[in-house]
């Protein structure tokens, strides 16, 4: 059994982890490991909190949420919750799910299995058969109201055939043929821009465009797979929806079976991944769904996902290539990345030239030499890795680190019981600079439109800009003739004019997000959180780490995190750049109101019909309450949904309040 200080330890690891890959996925469309390795790091983290309730991390991804981005479009509550999928990725797990639904049902039944798009979610609303709403999941309660972007995308009908119900809801899949992504990527090469990794991720941000014209340019298709509107229309199963569909020509993913047995299910799933690559979309699995829609509500769902649907994801893929040389890239804290540079292959449709080698030590572990046959994965259909040596060069030549850094030519240090190689030289390490500048007006900090890597490295190239400050000083700049954009490719007189109003529009910023914007090393966004909301203004956060005399604790933030953010602000240029930015920038503070839940500690147990729980969670900690696992003496509330559970008669026997669905809907609309 693990100790108790160990399990602390892994659950702030694990923690650190699972925040960073959601927000790759959720903020930045963007994967670094596969699916599998995720579901395996969240299965890990429950277990683990299970097992020790007492510790309890404010930023654990099992107490908030960050899937929607309320400054870049309103956010729109769904008709009826849009839940994800649970995921399997064997066969022992997809006849577990069988049985469990022969169990429920306790007699046969049909299970329609398709192919799983690897795309965006979409709800599509229609009133009076017109297209009024486009949505994206979000958090599966609201989604993000992205109706603009979808006028011209291929397969959504602005009017539906005179036939259909007036007012209807079509779910479905937004996405980038194959061919399309190809011509995509090859028209970026040639004007510089990065390219994107993979269909899904250009297709989400294609959607989150606050240019429709952006996402015309990009050609996105959208699948159709349910209908949520008069059964006397389209009956009661999914199978009858789709082939409605099909007879009034929209467009359905393909192909797609209705199975009635686990061996059907099994052999259609073999088939299609056999056959994927000749698909000219992009699949990451098969969806098995119980095809009668009565069946389903009797199955029900958690507050994660339905219980009488699966989604069966594909291995990984694989090449065989040749390691052709390593390049070393410079992160905006300093860290040293190496890339390997692979004779081009395709997996899954894609290109694949480049590959992460993460650090020295996974070098050595792989036994990686320059002219070696390797094998490399895209794991999850996303970012490719090397994982293993094939063969061995017959002229192997070793990948030697770097004793200076790449850009500015400094000595690079490791520090103990780090795996990076790091440049330290942070005020005149071009790369660092830059890659800050970038981080600063990215979507979760200030959220600049229109200001992006490609941007940022002109200006600073041409010294229109250095510091964070002198971002909302360029518009002055250009009005008092010290710099010309005009002259700059790129820059019209309209696209300048559009620079200086989103740059205008950020002036003003929630405190939380100005932390996160600094780009301090170790302060993600929920501990740019947790610190906005301990010290409320910017005075007595600057006192607290530049006079560093305090001894109170900060809960939820470590002595590293601690150290880390007093080093930075100890900074004297640091300092002064944050006294520069806070002359031109106004701070936005939460209202810090009590309310009956500030201070208490609340524990939520089984599942609610208008809000997930995460939701649920979310908004409670908003108005100041603790959120618990598990019922003690120090429990304030139970808020207590469906299928509660022991937490109930364990809150019963202490006394201690209790509010049911409707209490705690009202409670949370309040």
């Amino acid at each position: 059994m693990i100790s108790k200080i160990d399990a602390k330890k892994k659950i702030s690891e694990l923690v650190e982890q699972i925040n960073y890959h959601d927000e790759l996925y959720y903020k930045k469309n963007y994967q670094e490991i596969s699916d599998e390795e995720y579901d395996k790091l969240r299965r890990e983290l429950l277990e683990l909190e299970k097992n020790f309730p007492e510790i309890k991390l404010k930023n654990s991804p099992n107490k908030t949420i960050g899937k929607i981005d309320n400054n870049q479009f309103r956010t729109i509550k769904h008709n009826s919750p849009m839940l994800s999928l649970n995921n399997a990725y064997s066969i022992d797990e997809v006849e577990s799910f069988y049985n469990k639904t022969f169990n429920s049902l306790n007699k046969n039944f049909l299970i329609l299995a398709e192919t799983k798009v690897d795309g965006l979610s979409a709800s599509l609303r229609y009133e009076n058969r017109k297209l009024k709403i486009g949505l994206t999941r979000g958090d599966g309660v609201k989604g993000e109201d992205i109706t603009r972007n979808l006028e011209f995308v291929e397969g959504i009908k602005k009017k539906l055939p005179s036939e259909f119900p007036e007012n209807l809801e079509i779910r479905g899949e937004i996405f980038i043929k194959k061919n399309i992504f190809e011509e995509l990527n090859k028209k970026r090469k040639d004007q510089g821009k990065p390219l994107f990794s993979t269909p899904r991720n250009a297709a989400a941000g294609s959607v989150r465009q606050l240019d429709p014209e952006i996402a015309k340019e990009r050609k996105l298709s959208f699948y159709g797979y349910t209908v949520i509107g008069d059964k006397s229309f389209f009956g009661n199963s999914i199978s009858k929806i789709r082939d409605i569909l099909k007879i009034f020509n929209f467009s359905l993913n393909h192909p797609a079976k209705l199975c009635s047995s686990l061996d059907e299910m099994v052999k259609f799933y073999k088939k299609v991944r056999d056959m994927r690559s000749s698909l000219n979309y992009d699949i990451d699995g098969i969806v098995y769904k119980l095809d009668n829609i009565e069946e389903q509500k009797k199955l029900g769902q958690t507050a994660r996902f339905p219980r009488w649907a699966l989604a069966h994801k594909f291995p990984a893929e694989n090449a065989i290539t040749t390691l052709k040389e390593v390049s070393f890239q410079v992160g905006r804290t300093g860290t040293i990345t190496p890339v390997a540079i692979l004779g081009e292959v395709t997996i899954g449709g894609v290109k694949i030239n480049r590959a992460t080698l993460h650090n020295q030590d996974e070098i050595r572990r792989l036994g990686l030499s320059l002219g070696d046959t390797i094998s490399i994965q895209r794991a999850g259909d996303v970012i490719p890795k090397i994982t293993s040596v094939v063969k061995k060069s017959i002229r192997p030549v070793k990948i030697i680190f770097p004793e200076q850094c790449p850009s500015c030519g400094s000595e690079l240090y490791r520090l103990e019981k780090e795996a990076a190689i790091r440049c330290i030289n942070i005020s005149n390490c071009k790369e660092q600079n830059i890659s800050s500048l970038v981080h600063f007006v990215s979507r979760n900090a200030f959220d600049i439109p229109g200001l992006g890597e490609r941007q940022i490295r002109i200006f600073w190239n041409k010294k229109f800009i250095k510091n964070f400050s002198d971002i909302f000083l360029l518009e002055d700049k250009v009005i008092n003739k010290k710099i010309i954009l005009k002259d700059i490719e790129g820059f019209g007189e309209k696209s300048i004019s559009n620079l200086f109003e989103a740059i205008n529009s950020r002036r003003n910023v929630a405190f939380d997000r100005l932390i996160y914007s600094l780009g301090i090393r170790h302060v993600g966004q929920g501990i740019a959180l947790i610190i906005s909301r301990k010290f409320q203004n910017i005075e007595k956060f600057l006192s607290y780490f530049i006079e560093s005399k305090s001894e109170e604790k900060i809960e939820g933030i470590g002595e590293i995190i601690i150290n880390s953010v007093t080093s930075y602000l100890q900074n004297s240029e640091n300092f002064e750049e944050i006294k520069k930015l806070l002359k031109i920038i106004n701070i936005k503070y939460e209202s810090n109101i009590s309310n009956k839940f500030t201070n208490k500690v609340i524990v939520i147990t089984g599942s609610f019909q208008s809000f997930s729980r995460k939701v649920i969670e979310k908004k409670l900690i908003e108005k100041g309450a603790k959120i618990s696992s598990s019922v003690s003496k120090k429990t304030d509330f139970l808020f207590c949904g469906e299928d509660p559970g022991s937490k109930l008669e364990k809150a019963e026997k202490l006394n201690i309040k209790i509010l049911n669905s409707e209490d705690v809907i009202e409670e949370i609309n309040d």
